[in-house]
């Protein structure tokens, strides 16, 4: 992929693609200056080293997965949203585990730009609870097992790791669980 002009974009969603075809813990400075066909201390005039690349495709990524979870919710409430929710989040993870990586992985709770851009992925979601008429702290929790289940889900299936029959049936089968719960009011409230 040999180019004229190297920028940081095109760095940083080079560095992406490397993660997600051969996975997270392979991507390195070395490699991905071999995929843009430059000397590795070429890569410095955009990024301050590995950490800071994967820091940029973790930004990268969470503005991708935002933008679909965003359409995907646009104009839709409750059980249609929520569905559209996880199915996006799922089919980003099969499309890009290493982009998915990035965002489970990393962890700066100083890091306003990270905390900005994964607020904008979580809104659509807490409004999607919202919607279904629960408070702040319920929205809060429904939150925190909905995406660790759906993420579990991506993650086994990324990793082979599946070993439960048909993943689309436990994809619609979790969210069905989510709306039994809020239709018969037996979402636990916070102190529960």
């Amino acid at each position: 992929m040999a180019t004229e002009y190297l920028d940081k974009a095109t760095l940083v969603r080079t560095g992406a693609d490397v993660a997600d075809a051969e996975g997270w813990s392979a991507l390195t400075l070395s490699r991905v200056a071999r995929e843009v066909d430059r000397h590795v201390s070429s890569l410095y005039a955009h990024v301050d080293g590995l950490d800071d690349l994967r820091r940029e495709i973790t930004l990268l990524a969470l503005s991708e997965l935002s933008d679909e979870v965003w359409r995907a919710a646009l104009g839709r409430t409750q059980g249609e949203a929520l569905r559209a929710i996880a199915t996006v989040e799922r089919d980003y993870g099969r499309r890009h585990p290493g982009r998915m990586t990035a965002i489970w992985s990393y962890s700066d709770p100083g890091d306003t730009e990270f905390t900005a851009r994964g607020t904008r992925l979580a809104e659509p979601l807490r409004a999607t609870f919202r919607s279904f008429g629960l408070d702040e702290g319920q929205v809060h929790h429904a939150h925190s097992v909905f995406s660790s289940a759906v993420r579990g889900l991506v993650v086994s299936e990324t990793t082979n790791t599946f070993r439960f029959g048909d993943s689309d049936v436990a994809l619609s089968t979790l969210v069905d669980l989510f709306l039994v719960a809020f239709s018969t009011g037996a979402w636990p409230a916070p102190d529960q």
